[in-house]
């Protein structure tokens, strides 16, 4: 047997606007995954209705700090996997 371990990071965002929050964002980013999962949960449908572009503007910006963490952990386990060598 050998121990193998992961490193994951819960991820989570909200969309405001004038301060009231429309949506909020979450995932787990972990090593070993390719590609992240954002979960979107309207908070405000009226508020939602009204500002779509905002918020679907703070999805794809969540969207790119998951995907920009998810390869600094891929480039932490491939400097890990290195030093092992």
């Amino acid at each position: 047997m050998s121990l193998t371990t992961t490193k994951s990071i819960a991820l989570n965002g909200k969309s405001t606007v004038d301060g009231k929050q429309i949506a909020t964002f979450s995932t787990v980013v972990s090593t070993g995954l390719s590609y992240t999962s954002v979960s979107t949960q309207i908070t405000d449908q009226d508020l939602y209705e009204k500002n779509k572009a905002t918020v679907r503007k703070d999805r794809n910006d969540f969207q790119t700090v998951a995907d920009n963490l998810t390869d600094s952990l891929e480039s932490e386990s491939a400097k890990g996997t290195e030093q092992i060598i």
